[in-house]
């Protein structure tokens, strides 16, 4: 009997204890709970922390106190050359830079390099890469980034490889999509400079900072007039179809300026004379040159001036007054003049 009960006293004892610890299970879980969800918070933080991006600002560049020299400020290696034919020059346009965060364009004077080896020798990657990054700190340079910018924001570019490409090829002067490249910045008291480079695509890209300027005055009768008086002779850029002596619609209002400087000014006789760039042959520069004077000179006459005061001639390509192997040069020659009789 006594067994039996201290038999019964043991079960009793040990289901006691055993809920005892259930219970603390139960009342624990909760906490563990808790402790494998703290560290999803805190990487949500982190994540959000992370993606934060500052945008580049001038005002964190040191300025640069040693003298750069004249534009574009840098020049090929020794042994190495600029290629002239994959090369290009703008008074005004635009390049974009990458910090390693954000994206930025600066917009001026622009110079795209395509570098080549003198004597068409083979190309000399680390030297070029030596060189151009110790000469660029020597003046004062910043590197702001180097590598190769992201796929994943290349691709933001556009919805496909071309609008990619487009993008690229508008803001950069290399393959930025499948290679590495360095980007600089350089300030000095009065200049803001940057630079794109990469041994990949032989090519130095610099931009100087300048402030926007709009060039476009509407051209008026008295303005033709003034100049022709002045200077014996009026330049006008009038458009016309690629390749064709037919005047688009958007120059017929310089045409009807025209006409009225011949209504006002009834003594005055001209001769019109058409000029081209050097894109194509010469003969066919010279033929298109005198076709579209005188079709300058048929759309006057349909406004109401006797042919007898005007005459056309044509010169093609034989009277540049611009740099011919760029494209600001080109668009100066392609132009119509009007000579005082």
């Amino acid at each position: 009997m006594k067994n039996i009960l201290k038999l019964g006293i043991l079960v009793v004892v040990f289901a006691f204890f055993s809920c005892k610890n259930n219970k603390e299970s139960e009342v624990k879980q909760p906490q563990e709970s808790k402790e494998k969800e703290a560290p999803a918070l805190n990487k949500n933080e982190t994540t959000e922390a992370t993606t934060t991006q500052k945008e580049f600002t001038w005002d964190t560049v040191t300025p640069s106190t040693v003298d750069i020299g004249a534009y574009p400020y840098i020049t090929p290696p020794k042994g190495m050359i600029v290629d002239k034919d994959g090369s290009e020059s703008f008074e005004f346009d635009k390049l974009e830079f990458f910090d390693g965060n954000t994206f930025f364009v600066l917009d001026g004077r622009v110079e795209r390099m395509q570098i080549k080896m003198e004597g068409d020798k083979e190309w000399q990657q680390y030297l070029f890469d030596k060189s151009v990054s110790e000469y660029l700190k020597s003046i004062g340079a910043n590197l702001i980034f180097e590598g190769q910018i992201p796929s994943e924001l290349t691709k933001k570019w556009g919805d496909n490889p071309n609008a990619i490409y487009k993008h690229m090829h508008e803001f950069y002067g290399a393959d930025v999509v499948n290679h590495p490249v360095r980007f600089y910045v350089l300030k000095t008291e009065d200049k803001k400079i940057a630079f794109q480079v990469s041994s990949n695509s032989k090519t130095i890209s610099v931009v100087e900072n300048k402030a926007f300027v709009q060039t476009i005055e509407k051209v008026t009768a008295d303005q033709i007039f003034k100049e022709i008086t002045d200077k014996g002779i009026a330049t006008l850029h009038i458009n016309f179809d690629t390749g064709k002596s037919r005047i688009k619609a958007d120059s017929y209002e310089i045409i009807s300026e025209i006409s009225k400087m011949m209504k006002s000014n009834l003594d005055l006789k001209i001769s019109i004379e058409g000029h081209t760039d050097n894109v194509g042959d010469a003969a066919s520069n010279l033929k298109l040159s005198k076709n579209r004077a005188q079709a300058v000179l048929m759309a006057i006459v349909e406004e109401g001036i006797s042919e007898a005061r005007l005459k056309s001639e044509g010169f093609g390509q034989t009277k540049p007054v611009g740099d011919n192997t760029t494209d600001s040069g080109k668009a100066k020659n392609r132009r119509v003049e009007l000579r005082k009789l």
